[in-house]
């Protein structure tokens, strides 16, 4: 992360909220209670990366104000800056950490629904329903490689990169691993391996993550997800959906659900609810983030491979990436 981020207003997490954390063990697997109120509750540190308002201009977001109201749909955090897919306006654009436009990327398709960039720098792009294929760009903005879906991924959910290699998960569920050599045909790119969830950084086994029953998120890590002894979260206020799946280099899992603020009365009022674990499978951590968005996406939050923790948000003046920080637990904080 860049060292000139402009902090508004620093508040802070009481310690206790971390001392209130818990996990009991069953067969089979770990059981973490979720202390959500505590974190629901107090202000947590914020500050906004990058700001832009709504129109075509360098810096600025497109917006359709129709029945599916489509803006930025995603965006990727890199050790370079921010990249936001930008698709009323064609292109991926790139900010620096100091908040300021570097780069607009061509990608000729206003369907475009997911992003990804890998650790050479290169944009990928999918197009996921209308057009159906993959856009390859290379850091200079150049497009390198296209191809069109295999025909056995039916509906993706995202388009990922791990070490070299590019990931289509299908119904938030199996992940299969494409090949996209270096031509503009528009051939069907091969599918060449699948995992059981998602992929981490340093080769390790895959997460796979599943919202069951009203209120619990079960994770479960290992080349057979099935077979895997899973750590079940649970939540004391009912969950929607599981909307973010995000790790970190230090093996942390960043696990992001919404949930009613008061399902009897506002349902429609929303928190984003994010939980982290420690590679052992230990609570780090919980926050939880207004679900302020006016358009749709694909994507609400991103975590760097420092962890550094940023939420996309729309509203009426335009678009802005906030920056949240986990506070480091209290002696005692960590689940046992």
């Amino acid at each position: 992360m860049g060292p000139s981020v402009t902090w508004l207003r620093v508040l802070r997490l009481s310690v206790g909220v971390w001392a209130a954390m818990a996990a009991t063990q069953r067969a089979a697997g770990q059981v973490v209670q979720v202390p959500l109120e505590p974190a629901c509750a107090a202000s947590v540190e914020t500050g906004v990366i990058v700001r832009g308002p709504w129109g075509s201009g360098p810096g600025q977001f497109g917006k359709v104000d129709e029945a599916s109201r489509p803006g930025p749909m995603d965006f990727a955090v890199t050790d370079k800056g921010l990249y936001v897919l930008d698709p009323v306006n064609t292109r991926v654009q790139l900010f620096g950490w100091d908040g300021g436009f570097k780069q607009a990327i061509p990608i000729g398709t206003k369907t475009a629904d997911f992003l990804a960039v890998d650790e050479r720098g290169q944009v990928v792009v999918l197009d996921a329903f209308v057009q159906r294929d993959l856009r390859i760009f290379s850091p200079a903005g150049e497009l390198v490689a296209q191809k069109r879906l295999p025909g056995s991924i039916g509906l993706p959910s995202t388009v990922l990169t791990e070490d070299g290699r590019i990931y289509i998960e299908e119904r938030h569920n199996l992940v299969y691993e494409v090949s996209v050599t270096g031509d503009r045909s528009g051939a069907p790119a091969q599918v060449v391996g699948s995992l059981a969830g998602r992929p981490r950084p340093g080769r390790h086994a895959a997460v796979h993550v599943t919202k069951e029953g009203t209120h619990a998120v079960v994770i479960r890590t290992a080349r057979d997800a099935a077979a895997a002894q899973p750590v079940t979260l649970q939540f004391p206020r009912p969950i929607s959906a599981v909307v973010g799946v995000e790790f970190d280099e230090n093996g942390r899992i960043y696990v992001a659900a919404t949930s009613p603020r008061d399902p009897g009365r506002d349902a429609w009022k929303a928190d984003v609810l994010l939980t982290v674990l420690g590679p052992d499978g230990l609570l780090v951590g919980a926050l939880c983030l207004p679900d302020a968005y006016i358009t749709d996406h694909y994507r609400k939050l991103g975590v760097s491979r420092t962890g550094d923790i940023i939420q996309m948000q729309t509203t009426a003046d335009g678009v802005r990436f906030v920056r949240w920080t986990l506070p480091a637990p209290a002696e005692g904080g960590k689940s046992r």
